[in-house]
């Protein structure tokens, strides 16, 4: 169950699909819109357990955001329960890792499968019913990957930059629908992604301790940028890529 405390009123109203929202960034952002008023969708491949949030305000469907029909259904459902969906949160996603010189393109292949179609899918599927309800807000989690490079992380970062360039493009055509299309950028969050690469060796310590704010951020700083893309608060925000990346690409130390 969410935990109703502190709610807000901002995005009452609002009918949210949030892809990967069973867990990490994706699973506070859709705590996070609960609070603030709106009713969500969950679209994840894994949606069974306990640690999926449940409440009146939320339901959740199986969805591989790779699969056109898929989403057809996963839409259907969110009308049935709530309306026409109003907000998408395009957080599945995938890290996958290969060396440039050893790669048989496979990474890439499943990146941009995931990562981007996955996003472009989701947006064909809802961007005609947010037209009929008025407009919306679709957000795409992209990554600081989008801007710098990292070594073994290629297919990743590749992909996180098409992330970037797909909602600057996206928000010019669905701009006359009145749909709002923009890009969120967290640096190293404390997710099970993260944890994943942790685990593959990545120095954590030596990496953030430069930073101006010398730690990786909470899943719950992230959604908080994410829920002021989804409101009225940012109604003349289109097209733009915010960072949440504690100063990550402020410049070099000193």
């Amino acid at each position: 169950m969410v935990d109703s405390e502190s709610a807000s009123t901002r995005l009452v109203g609002r009918v949210a699909i949030v892809t990967g929202g069973a867990s990490g960034i994706g699973r506070a952002i859709v705590e996070r819109f609960v609070r603030e008023g709106a009713q969500v969708v969950i679209a994840d491949l894994n949606i069974d357990g306990d640690t999926v949030p449940r409440g009146e305000s939320i339901i959740a469907e199986r969805l591989d955001v790779t699969d056109r029909e898929g989403w057809v259904r996963v839409v259907q459902k969110t009308r049935e329960h709530f309306g026409d969906p109003t907000v998408l949160v395009c957080s599945a996603g995938t890290m996958a890792m290969s060396s440039l010189l050893d790669t048989d393109g496979s990474e890439y292949r499943t990146s941009f499968d995931i990562n981007v179609l996955g996003a472009v899918f989701g947006i064909q599927a809802t961007a005609p019913g947010m037209k009929d309800a008025g407009g919306g807000s679709v957000i795409i989690v992209s990554s600081t990957a989008s801007e710098i490079g990292t070594s073994g992380l290629a297919p990743y970062g590749a992909s996180k930059a098409a992330n970037k360039s797909l909602a600057k493009t996206a928000a010019i055509e669905l701009g006359p629908m009145g749909v709002r299309v923009n890009s969120l950028h967290p640096g190293g969050t404390d997710t099970p992604m993260h944890q994943n690469l942790m685990s593959d060796g990545f120095d954590e310590d030596a990496f953030y301790s430069h930073l101006p704010i010398p730690r990786v951020a909470r899943p719950e700083e992230i959604a908080g940028a994410a829920a002021f893309l989804a409101s009225e608060d940012s109604s003349f925000v289109t097209g733009s890529a915010i960072f949440v990346e504690g100063g990550q690409l402020a410049g070099p130390a000193i």
